[in-house]
């Protein structure tokens, strides 16, 4: 038999998980009645922020928001412009004190305002919510954030639009380092919009891979590609590099974007470097475990060895393509440049131009201390490159070998 003390507790956690349950129940409605307008999520969602919204009225940590503020019986005590823009109303309305139902009526997202300041009330903290509203002129769909909180006798809630800052986070954080990502967001730069820049382009692939994938098992073949593709994430997420495609066996990556980078020949260089020594020791790994057979070796002493071609310039950058499929990358005869640089090197061979080895010279004098490895180039040839109508000087690096 249950005590008094006993009956009191059972009470307690049948009152808490009651009002746990009308919480979430709350949340499910809000999810539910999008419908076909539109998807929420919940969670802390404060690493976003920036909106595009027109004609900041105030801000939270340097971002423009739409906010509105409630009494305690509910009625609209104050909004700005960008709120009644938000909701298709003059923010002169709070002369009346209208109650919050009137306003809280977004077909994408119902209820949203009601639902996060009764739950800010009831957990007394802030209260976060993301909803996706199709967007009828782009056909995509642009992301707000609601924040709801109580303080005294008083609820605010704020709206940001956070569809720049959520897309250039979704996009990026699958070419770049993390840290790369949150310096791009923090910055001011918009990183879709195309423009000339001088920049870094390092082109790398595996020799004889063909020949390799017509004499070996689709398994095998499988894993060297996975672990030719990990060696080269690493390398780039180590050196401040975008990836940006892989064509086969061949990796294309960007030093300098999306953000300026006055160090990019140096990343681009360091990343060779990087690369070519991880390539080595894992090749000599795949002879060992017999995942490259030696008859292959011996019949082609450079089969799956790496070549690298570097160049530096202005270069085009930005998405292109259409609105089904395109791509952040770089255009011009710089690009061209390093491909044909990559195929022109041998295996285990990093061949440059003389326009990248005058950008590190540079650099490194002005840069000494960032200056992490020696490096020594030496004059290989000169190359005939379709598009440029003098001959090109290559320089082959000269570093240490795994």
């Amino acid at each position: 038999m249950l005590g008094k003390s006993d009956t009191k507790a059972l009470q307690e956690k049948l009152d808490l998980l009651q009002a746990e349950n009308e919480q979430l129940r709350r949340k499910l409605m809000l999810l539910s009645g999008a419908g076909s307008t539109g998807s929420m999520t919940l969670g802390n969602l404060t690493s976003f922020g920036q909106t595009r919204v027109p004609a900041p009225q105030a801000t939270i940590a340097g971002l423009s928001v739409a906010y509105l503020i409630v009494d305690n019986r509910w009625r609209v005590i104050r909004l700005n412009t960008r709120m009644g823009d938000f909701l298709n109303v003059h923010k002169d309305v709070v002369n009346a004190k209208p109650s919050l139902a009137e306003l809280d009526n977004l077909e994408w997202a119902p209820h949203v305002f009601q639902t996060l300041l009764q739950d800010a009330g009831e957990s007394h903290v802030e209260e976060i919510f993301e909803a996706e509203r199709p967007n009828p002129v782009t056909g995509r769909s642009d992301y707000f954030q609601f924040k709801a909180v109580w303080s005294g006798e008083q609820g605010t809630v704020t709206v940001e639009d956070v569809t720049r800052l959520r897309t250039t986070r979704q996009f990026f954080e699958r070419l770049v380092s993390p840290r790369i990502v949150e310096r791009l967001l923090d910055s001011q730069e918009d990183p879709f919009v195309s423009q000339k820049r001088s920049m870094s382009v390092l082109f790398a692939d595996l020799r004889s891979f063909t020949t390799f994938c017509e004499n070996v098992e689709a398994p095998k073949v499988q894993a060297v590609f996975n672990e030719f593709f990990d060696v080269c994430m690493q390398a780039l997420e180590a050196n401040d590099a975008t990836l940006d495609k892989f064509v086969g066996d061949q990796v294309m990556a960007l030093f300098g974007a999306p953000l300026p980078n006055p160090g990019h020949a140096y990343n681009a260089v360091k990343v060779a470097v990087d690369l070519q020594q991880a390539m080595q020791r894992t090749r000599r790994r795949w002879i060992e475990e017999g995942m490259l057979p030696k008859a292959l070796v011996d019949a082609n002493p450079e089969i799956l060895t790496l070549g690298v071609g570097i160049n530096s310039g202005e270069m085009l950058l930005g998405m292109f393509g259409s609105q089904k499929a395109n791509q952040y990358t770089v255009l011009g005869h710089h690009v061209n440049l390093a491909a044909r640089l990559c195929s022109f090197a041998s295996g285990n061979e990093v061949l440059a131009s003389i326009g990248t080895v005058q950008e590190i010279s540079k650099y490194a004098k002005e840069n000494p201390a960032r200056i992490a490895i020696p490096i020594k180039f030496r004059t290989k040839a000169q190359i005939e490159v379709k598009g440029i109508a003098e001959p090109v000087t290559v320089a082959t690096l000269a570093y240490e070998m795994a």
